[in-house]
């Protein structure tokens, strides 16, 4: 009998159950109503924004001896703390601006002593640029093929360090 009554309890419970109202669905949101996947929105100090105006200016600027851009793209990143290392076994966190740089069709006229001068002169009319608009953030500038591969990467210019990957990494 008692089982009986569990029965028809649970029969209950899941009849009662499918007599709920149905939940109201939202419509789904268009392409062009999309919050944007990596929001701009998180640079929000008004002279980092100046900032990046200014350095993408000054990037699309920068022309080869034939006339053609350096640089095909410029993206710039919400500024992120970056580990750096500093000394042996510690480590030293900064806020940064992150600038990543597409090579352009002038790119692969240089050789490797032309192209690294080039980054080392991008990084500092970068910081330049920055500076000029009281961006006091320092920058990451990294330097990638249209592919997406990486092909060079500088905080500071550190002469006689390599910035290209691969060349000197132990």
């Amino acid at each position: 009998m008692k089982r009986m009554k569990l029965c028809l309890g649970l029969l209950a419970m899941v009849a009662l159950a499918g007599c709920s109202r149905p939940l109201e669905r939202q419509p789904v949101m268009q392409g062009e109503h999309l919050p944007p996947a990596y929001p701009r929105s998180a640079i929000t100090d008004p002279a980092t924004v100046l900032g990046i105006k200014t350095l993408e200016v000054a990037v699309a600027a920068l022309k080869g001896a034939d006339g053609q851009p350096l640089y095909s793209a410029v993206e710039i990143l919400p500024p992120t703390r970056t580990v750096l290392p500093y000394g042996v076994g510690r480590y030293e966190q900064q806020m940064r601006l992150p600038v990543i740089l597409t090579t352009g069709p002038a790119w692969a006229k240089l050789d490797s002593v032309a192209r690294e001068k080039l980054v080392r002169d991008t990084h500092a009319r970068c910081i330049e640029a920055l500076s000029r608009a009281a961006c006091k953030l320092p920058l990451t500038l990294t330097v990638q093929e249209p592919r997406g591969w990486q092909v060079a990467w500088m905080n500071d210019p550190e002469p006689g360090r390599s910035i290209f990957v691969g060349d000197g990494d132990e």
